[in-house]
C-alpha cells in the first residue's frame, strides 16, 4: 500500500480556518477566539498533517520550564484520522515537533503514549483537547496525556 501524500507543518495564526475544519479530530470544535489566542502564543504549538489541504492529523504541545533552566516542549496530545492510521504520520508529526523545539532552545521533547485494550475506549485524559474523541485499537498514532490503560509509556526525546 503507497503511504498517502500529507504535508506536515506548524499552523500559524493565518491558519484559523484550517484548524476550526479539523473539528472532528478533537473533543470538542475549537472557536475561532480560541485558536487565535492558542496560536498567539509562543509557546504554544500546534502542528498539522494535511492532505488535500484538509487537515488529518494534530499534535498540540507546549513549552515548559524552570526558572532559569532552557525550555521542555510537551506534547499532550496527537491524533490522526482512523483510516490514515498506521502510515507513520504521528511519528512525522513528532518529528516536525522536535525540529520546532531545537530552533526554540529546547532540550528535550516529552510526552506519553497511551494504548488501550479495548476497542472504541476514551483513553485521553480530561485535560487533554482530544478528551472524549474515542480511540480504535490504540495504534501507534495516536499519543495522549492520560488513560486508565496500564499499558502506557512516557516517551523523553533529548535535542542534542
Amino acid at each position: 500500500m503507497t503511504p498517502p501524500e500529507i504535508t506536515i507543518r506548524r499552523a500559524s495564526r493565518a491558519d484559523v480556518d484550517l484548524v476550526l475544519s479539523a473539528d472532528d479530530l478533537l473533543a470538542h470544535p475549537p472557536t475561532a477566539e480560541w485558536t487565535q489566542d492558542f496560536l498567539d502564543r509562543g509557546s504554544n504549538l500546534l502542528i498539522l498533517a494535511l492532505r488535500d489541504d484538509r487537515p488529518v492529523g494534530i499534535l498540540v504541545g507546549v513549552e515548559t520550564g524552570h526558572l532559569g533552566a532552557s525550555p521542555d516542549l510537551f506534547i499532550y496530545g496527537i491524533v490522526v484520522r482512523e483510516d490514515l492510521r498506521g502510515h507513520g504520520i504521528a511519528h512525522r508529526l513528532v518529528e516536525k515537533a522536535v525540529e520546532v523545539a531545537e530552533e526554540a532552545g529546547c532540550t528535550r521533547v516529552w510526552g506519553s503514549v497511551h494504548r488501550h485494550d479495548e476497542p472504541d475506549a476514551d483513553v485521553r485524559g480530561a485535560g487533554s483537547p482530544f478528551a472524549g474523541v474515542t480511540a480504535s485499537g490504540g495504534d501507534d498514532d495516536e499519543l495522549t496525556t492520560r488513560s486508565t490503560s496500564t499499558r502506557s509509556t512516557t516517551f523523553v526525546i533529548p535535542i542534542p
